[in-house]
């Protein structure tokens, strides 16, 4: 199951998974964690730009015509008001309100048709769950210098501690509302495990078990914290949406205006404002505004589209009461490209051979996450990817890593897979879907439409090129590389890319088997960046103060992820999403 992003304003569906509900982050980028500062540029320097090319152009930047005393319908007082009810909006508001704070919530749904945008997967650590199922402690230590080792140290290393120590937590807590037999039927992913791997360490990146499978669950889970919230006596204005910030002559932020079909609620929140609005991948100026490495990279095509479709709006309340951005602007998928062109990939997060369009392999397959693998696929020349594999792929899947996207062979098994490729094999130059690679890879539009991975097998090596497409100097080339990866293969070490010995499986038992993705834009999940906070969550002005009153969670926050999302334990985005909205919804309270 794909992770959901933190969904927050609620839209969205229940139980779709990351790569089988869409094939996603199919664009170029500039670069990866070492090389990224073109995506953490800081533009002309007024703190809260990334590009000065951009700045004078996006609209989103200019606030709107202040709220008249006569468009008010409604005044409310409370201590803490939450704007916006997803994963961290509903953790916030319960939060709060259970520290003893009176609580206020604005939320642009419909309360007869209130949804959540989750898979419901919850990536974390140490919880009396997990621990209740075999599943080892981790080291908070070894956890926290791990993601700041995928972030390039960009994140926020107290922000991070925070949730680590209370990710656990929060899961319990959050589950307290579900029956014994309900907690029996969530499944944790890739456990158990006969070989008795819950964490492996490759090329310096490290992944852990602890993605539990909530699914249908996560809805009562969020519902029931505004039930505690409204029972408690908090008020939620439903079918409203947050609109501009109300700050006092200090620049302190004091409350909100939230707009509804009847005009404009005032809220005056005596302790803080906590924004839980989710991303702004659903707005074109700012991600074309904001979303520097993926606009450098990708050319003239300057479109986006976004499965969330979060219109940023409260990341630019934020903005407009004078918060900074987060300088690493990221998003889930669209900087990386794996070679996969449809909403499911056969092999999952696999580090088999991956080869470009010239027929040559480019990279290190097997470099910690998916996240963090695929980015050299955008630096590569215009065309397909490749993804190829033999017989023994069973033994390849089990040696990966764990995390998005991998194959969990412990909770099912391998038959569907088996099918396909014998359907490959039966099917010759047609592939599985009874098709050629011209007409699989020339697929446009939205992927969520496509039909599956189009996975092509043949005897020979020469023979599998050739239905993959490559003809004249490229399948001299493609037979070429997978002649070389196998001498790396047997000599177990990696000389062209340093892929760990433990991920060199040999192409050498026919069927030989492959399937490719286009290099091209696809539709970014969610951003994951936002308004720059501290480790509680409290919003940072230009200057890297905290702004009084102010505060922001999930996907409306930065200094989380730094230049690209990624995943030491699949489900962490959720999991960061409801934490840090429990933590700072019970830090407000206690102001």
């Amino acid at each position: 199951m794909r992770e959901s992003e933190n969904g927050n304003e609620g839209t969205a569906r229940m139980s779709f998974e990351r790569r089988s509900f869409l094939r996603m982050g199919a664009v170029a980028a500039a670069g990866v964690a070492a090389a990224g500062l073109v995506a953490c540029s800081p533009g002309t320097g007024d703190g809260n730009t990334t590009t000065s090319e951009t700045t004078s152009t996006s609209s989103w930047r200019t606030a709107p015509a202040a709220v008249g005393d006569s468009e008010i319908v409604e005044t409310y007082d409370c201590d803490v008001l939450v704007i916006g009810l997803g994963h961290a909006g509903c953790t916030a508001l319960r939060a709060a309100s259970e520290a003893g704070a009176s609580v206020c919530a604005m939320v642009n749904q419909p309360e007869s048709s209130m949804v959540f945008m989750s898979g419901g997967q919850v990536g974390h650590i140490n919880s009396q769950f997990l621990g209740g199922n075999g599943v080892p402690t981790v080291d908070a230590v070894e956890f926290v210098n791990d993601w700041q080792v995928r972030s390039n140290n960009r994140s926020n290393p107290g922000l991070v501690m925070n949730y680590t120590n209370n990710c656990g937590t929060c899961f319990d807590w959050l589950t307290d509302c579900l029956t014994s037999g309900e907690k029996t039927a969530i499944t944790i992913r890739e456990w158990p495990n006969s070989d008795a791997r819950h964490m492996t360490n490759y090329s310096g990146v490290k992944t852990w078990v602890g993605t539990a499978n909530t699914g249908s669950y996560q809805t009562a889970m969020l519902q029931n914290c505004i039930s505690i919230a409204v029972n408690a006596g908090g008020k939620i204005y439903y079918g409203t949406t947050g609109s501009q910030l109300i700050t006092d002559s200090s620049g302190a932020v004091t409350g909100a205006y939230g707009k509804n079909d009847s005009g404009y609620v005032r809220v005056n929140a005596s302790k803080g404002v906590i924004i839980a609005t989710g991303d702004f991948s659903g707005n074109t100026d700012m991600c074309k505004d904001l979303l520097t490495e993926i606009v450098n990279a990708m050319g003239p095509d300057d479109s986006f589209s976004s499965v969330s479709g979060r219109d940023g709006s409260g990341i630019q309340m934020g903005y407009w009461a004078g918060g900074r951005l987060d300088p690493c602007m990221s998003a889930m998928d669209g900087a990386y490209i794996y070679p996969c062109d449809s909403p499911t990939d056969p092999l999952g997060a696999t580090s088999a051979l991956w080869i470009n369009a010239n027929g040559e392999r480019y990279c290190n397959e097997g470099f910690g996450s998916t996240e963090l693998e695929a980015f050299p696929g955008a630096r590569q020349p215009s065309g397909d990817l490749y993804t190829i594999f033999d017989s023994n792929y069973e033994a390849l899947i089990k040696a990966q890593p764990f995390g998005h996207m991998s194959f969990d062979y412990v909770n099912s098994d391998f038959s569907s897979l088996a099918t396909t490729l014998t359907t490959s094999y039966t099917n010759g130059a047609s592939g599985s879907n009874g098709t050629t690679t011209d007409d699989s890879s020339s697929s446009g539009g939205d992927k969520a439409t496509m039909a599956a991975t189009n996975v092509f097998a043949a005897d020979t090596v020469e023979t599998l090129g050739t239905y993959l497409g490559f003809t004249g100097t490229t399948l001299t080339n493609f037979v070429a590389t997978v002649k070389r990866y196998n001498e790396l293969c047997a000599q177990g070490i990696d000389e062209d890319f340093g892929k760990d010995s433990a991920l060199l499986f040999p192409i050498s038992n026919p069927p030989y088997y492959g399937y490719h993705g286009k290099k091209e834009l696809g539709s970014i999940m969610v951003t994951t960046s936002g308004l720059l906070i501290d480790k509680n969550g409290q919003v940072l002005s230009e200057d890297y103060q905290p702004i009084k009153g102010l505060f922001a969670a999930g996907n409306a926050s930065g200094s989380r992820f730094g230049f690209e999302y990624f995943t030491s334990i699949a489900g962490e985005s959720l999991s960061m999403a409801q934490t840090m909205g429990m933590v700072t919804g019970g830090y407000v309270a206690k102001l």
